[in-house]
């Protein structure tokens, strides 16, 4: 213990205070910069805090003076430097938590007095972080960091100040050895020249050994710190129940494993894939190359006619169209494929329910902004957060197995089917413009009639935007506070970078806009989108799929109650769930 000297203890948490200060600042900056970028104005509040922020940050740069960023210590520092606080005037600095007392530098005090200050303002930051005290928010006054007098908190810091300053009052020499103590326990080697010491746990010791009644003479005072110390780093016995803090863990940030991101973005090729099988572009690509093997294509030697004996040569690779139906059952739920095919019943209402939310989240929050309306919204952000959160779960649990392979095989195909309609010699034998016109006509001469194209491309393309907007934003799933849709990029759409387009990075105005076309071209009235919108109880899901015995599987299969690929629902006489909602 005697060579532990005091002045020489760095308060570990201090320089770490210090350092998170600094890096939460420039962080600060950073985000209001690039968001004034992005919207071109701020609000109000937002805009003064930048102001703020932009003046410490100056400050941070300039690297001229000693500045204190943390609140703690820079409060603190601030109120003991003070004549007006009515405590004898201390001027405090510190050096990567070393305490150190300009004016008590050189020969200008004894070793005792240097012993009783670092000890005393240890305490008093200690104390404070034990209480719980307040801490204002720091501006720039005078070129230096200093608290905000108009900060509520700036009071309130000062009772608590008082506080910890009475509470040290009269037993300043068991402060003093325990801090020694203290240090010896965390300088074990004893080759630490400036042992490391937590301010917050050395006023946890303190206040231990104050309620029971312990003083700086106490025989037992080494025994006792070190035991007081134990409890405090959760050592040995545990801790008495009185000095347990409720700290629950958060749940959300356990999320990660129930939603994939990849998993919720091959939804799109999927949502992509059944619109084309509803334009019958599928079978109009068959049909061409049906005809131009027959001859009856005026096609002559070229990409096109290549493009459709290479389609033709391929198609044994390829999913066939029950194939793909079974995919739009088991992805979707839509009311296709076999008898037997799992079925993913909750996704359509789910997704209505998401679609739904968002837009009239944006609607209402439009009409309040223009009203000022005093009665609060029906739908909040964290109603479409729950709708959104339960989508992504849905999606992710049926996002195992083939379905990434199948999105991928059915990405291509589409590709290679969009790359031939659009060839210019297959356009000019048809006789349209563009690939639309030639689905059309084929669907309308060879197949029984076409579809509404115009309908089915926008539900393609406004399905791969919501799918890929929710696989890119899944943090905001897990953060239980931050807003699940920035309005102010709804209502001020920031520029969009070279390379990008809506569906490969979407942005909130994107997924609105996706959401109202969805609705639009579904043709869902105001009553519908409305109680769509309404918060529901999830349906049952497990994170991950879970494996049915094979003894399981057999008594329903016997019980005429087959699972057909594990789903636990029974289908119906034409193999598909009720309640499927189709395009």
């Amino acid at each position: 213990m005697a060579d532990i000297l005091i002045p020489t203890i760095r308060f570990v948490d201090i320089a770490a205070r210090e350092k998170a200060a600094r890096e939460a600042i420039t962080s600060s900056f950073d985000n209001l910069t690039a968001r004034l970028a992005k919207l071109g104005q701020l609000s109000q509040t937002d805009a003064a805090e930048l102001a703020r922020v932009r003046e410490l940050k100056a400050l941070i740069d300039s690297d001229k003076g000693k500045f204190y960023f943390d609140p703690l210590f820079a409060t603190a520092r601030a109120a003991l430097k003070s004549a007006e606080s009515g405590l004898r005037p201390r001027a405090v600095e510190h050096e990567q938590g070393v305490l150190q007392f300009p004016e008590m530098a050189g020969d200008k005090a004894t070793e005792a007095e240097r012993d009783a200050e670092v000890a005393r303002v240890g305490l008093i930051l200690g104390l404070l972080q034990y209480n719980g005290t307040a801490l204002p928010r720091l501006v720039v006054s005078g070129k230096t960091p200093q608290p905000d007098p108009e900060d509520p908190n700036t009071a309130e810091f000062g009772e608590g100040l008082f506080r910890a300053v009475g509470r040290i009052a009269g037993r300043i020499e068991l402060a003093e050895r325990t801090l020694k103590q203290v240090g010896a326990a965390v300088n074990i080697q004893g080759d630490r020249k400036e042992p490391g010491v937590s301010s917050a746990e050395y006023a946890k010791v303190f206040e231990g050994l104050v309620g029971r009644g312990v003083t700086a003479h106490d025989v037992n005072l080494k025994r006792l710190v070190e035991d007081q110390f134990d409890k405090v780093q959760a050592l040995g016995d545990d801790q008495a129940m009185h000095d347990v803090l409720i700290d629950l863990p958060d749940l959300e940030a356990t999320t990660a494993f129930e939603v994939v991101a990849s998993h919720c973005k091959l939804m799109g090729s999927f949502i992509f894939a059944s619109a084309f099988e509803e334009l019958k572009a599928f079978q109009v690509v068959d049909k061409l190359v049906e005809m131009s093997q027959r001859g009856d294509l005026a096609l002559i030697k070229g990409p096109a006619g290549t493009q459709l004996y290479n389609y033709w040569r391929e198609a044994p690779n390829r999913m066939s169209e029950s194939e793909r139906q079974g995919f739009y059952a088991m992805m979707l739920g839509l009311p296709t494929g076999q008898p037997g095919v799992k079925v993913n019943v909750e996704f359509q209402d789910l997704w209505l329910r998401f679609v739904s939310s968002v837009s009239t989240l944006v609607r209402e929050a439009r009409v309040d902004a223009l009203i000022r309306a005093a009665t609060p919204m029906a739908v909040n952000q964290q109603q479409v957060k729950k709708a959104a959160r339960d989508l992504a779960t849905n999606m992710s649990l049926h996002g195992y197995g083939m379905a990434f392979y199948a999105a991928a095989d059915l990405q291509k195909q589409i590709n290679d089917m969009i790359s031939l309609l659009q060839d210019k010699e297959l356009l000019l034998a048809i006789g349209q413009k563009d690939m639309w016109g030639v689905i059309d006509q084929v669907a309308q001469t060879e197949l029984g009639g076409a579809r509404n194209s115009s309908k089915y491309r926008m539900l393609a393309t406004s399905g791969a935007i919501i799918s890929s907007w929710i696989a890119n934003n899944n943090d905001r799933l897990r953060d239980p506070t931050s807003p699940m849709i920035d309005l102010g990029v709804v209502s001020n759409p920031p520029t969009r970078p070279r390379g990008q387009s809506a569906v490969s990075h979407p942005n909130d105005y994107d997924l609105v806009n996706a959401c109202e076309m969805w609705l639009a071209d579904s043709a869902m009235d105001e009553g519908r989108i409305e109680q769509m919108s309404q918060p529901r109880e999830a349906p049952n899901m497990t994170s991950r799929p879970i494996q049915i015995p094979s003894i399981a599987r057999d008594l329903l299969d016997s019980a005429g109650l087959g699972m057909g690929m594990g789903y636990a629902q029974a289908p119906q006489s034409n193999g598909h769930a009720r309640n499927g909602y189709g395009y």
